[in-house]
């Protein structure tokens, strides 16, 4: 019994140390060199005003870098109009015009799936990271066409105060605001060949701020109340989703072999 109890305890030291082994060696390591891409696409934003059905386009530029073989790196930059309405509560639509620069890591689910070093003809990529967004929001009365509020401030942040009136440029001839946006989403793409690819996107942009469509939870009376009847909204923070197709092009591949020792 000893002698059968021995030997299961060898058995299943041999196999998780094989098994280790056989993961720890690959033969081959592939790492994804420098890579540009342009995309064109459509955005809604999430808010009140936000309307999945008031879409506009957007346009980007993005470069991407491999760091491992499963992990990349980009920095992209997009911008457009955003844009939407609310009917029945705030009778009311709004528009703004914004750039965003994001950095992201980004990382390929397909290469954890199977041998890397193989160039699949898909691939399927996570991505999140930190950027910047600049907007300038006018909202217009839904009857009249009349502009209601503008925002004007360098960082709105959190605020309940809006430029009621004018062009937009504020008390210091500032016409865009800027907040922190985290960027997160789902990537598909296919190679055409070893250079060229075709890139999909969805994605989702959490941003710091409540005025990415002109409202805020923040009371306009009393800026240190958060609603009541006085208040814009009763959230606390916007968002914009982003649905987009791409051309890819990349510049270098690099696909080495180890070699054990001998």
């Amino acid at each position: 019994m000893l002698k059968s109890y021995s030997f299961l305890i060898y058995f299943v030291i041999y196999l998780s140390l094989s098994s280790f082994s056989q993961r720890k060696f690959k033969r081959f390591n592939q790492v994804d060199g420098y890579s540009i891409y342009s995309i064109i696409g459509i955005a809604s934003v999430a808010g009140e005003l936000g309307d999945i059905f008031a879409i506009k386009p957007i346009y980007g530029v993005g470069i991407e870098k491999g760091i491992s073989e499963r992990i990349n790196v980009g920095v992209c930059v997009t911008g457009g109009t955003l844009s939407g309405l609310e009917n029945q509560s705030y009778f009311s639509r709004f528009e703004s015009d914004y750039f965003q620069v994001q950095s992201v890591g980004i990382i390929n689910v397909s290469r954890y799936l199977s041998d890397s070093y193989i160039k699949k003809k898909w691939e399927f990529k996570f991505y999140a990271g930190v950027g910047l967004i600049w907007f300038h929001t006018n909202v217009y009365d839904l009857k009249t066409g009349n502009l209601l509020r503008t925002t004007a401030d360098g960082t709105t942040k959190h605020t309940a105060y809006f430029q009621q009136s004018g062009n937009g440029i504020g008390d210091a001839g500032i016409y865009y605001t800027h907040e922190l946006v985290i960027p997160l989403g789902f990537k598909v793409e296919r190679k055409l060949n070893a250079n060229f690819g075709l890139t999909f996107n969805l994605g989702y942009n959490w941003v710091y701020n409540d005025k990415l469509d002109g409202t805020t939870s923040y009371n306009i009376a009393n800026p240190n109340i958060i609603g009541g009847v006085n208040s814009y909204s009763d959230t606390a923070n916007d968002g914009w989703i982003n649905l987009s197709v791409g051309l890819k092009y990349m510049f270098s591949f690099k696909n080495s072999e180890n070699q054990r020792g001998v």
